[in-house]
């Protein structure tokens, strides 16, 4: 799935990124959203058109649960490549690259966490979340959006097309404004 071989290669070049951009180390928390790395985890890309400006109100916490979930899930490097595109929004355009993804073991202990999940539109939630591996931090305090999708809250494939375009490694999906756009 996208955890093992994306997210880990992913994961090192977000590293990367935040010590070139002088942020913070990988194993030191404190990378700020400011960041280049973490503006282009919420959007700020191209694929980032239809992007909700602010960052909305707290969302009730059955809703925070379950936009965690689906953070949760799609990180998680044990979850099959079904799961994972279940908790993705328009999985199935990602199947190619969730499956390759499935066959590596790169991303063994990668962990995402959700700090905060804000309604921006009824069926759009930016959220905070931290990527970790092994239990350091590797991108922390990151911006990005859920999306609910015939009634079920989903990792935006607009946060995880930004995620691989920081390694260039996006699928042709990315490029697809109907798969990458934000319900309005």
């Amino acid at each position: 799935m996208i955890v093992r071989a994306r997210w880990a290669a992913a994961a090192s070049i977000v590293a990367v990124v935040l010590i070139v951009a002088g942020c913070s180390s990988s194993k030191t928390p404190g990378a700020r959203s400011g960041s280049t790395a973490a503006k282009h985890a919420a959007g700020s890309t191209a694929a980032g058109a239809g992007t909700p400006s602010g960052t909305g109100a707290p969302a009730d916490a059955a809703t925070k649960a379950l936009v965690a979930t689906a953070y949760t899930t799609f990180f998680d490097p044990k979850a099959s490549p079904t799961k994972t595109a279940a908790a993705l929004q328009h999985g199935p355009a990602f199947a190619a690259t969730l499956d390759e993804a499935a066959k590596s073991s790169q991303a063994q202990g990668i962990a995402a966490s959700v700090s905060a999940v804000n309604l921006v539109r009824p069926d759009v939630a930016y959220v905070t979340f931290t990527l970790s591996q092994n239990a350091s931090a590797l991108l922390t305090d990151s911006p990005g959006y859920a999306v609910r999708e015939n009634g079920t809250w989903k990792v935006a494939a607009q946060t995880f097309c930004n995620l691989l375009q920081l390694q260039n490694a996006a699928p042709a999906a990315c490029k697809d404004a109907s798969i990458t756009a934000l319900p309005s």
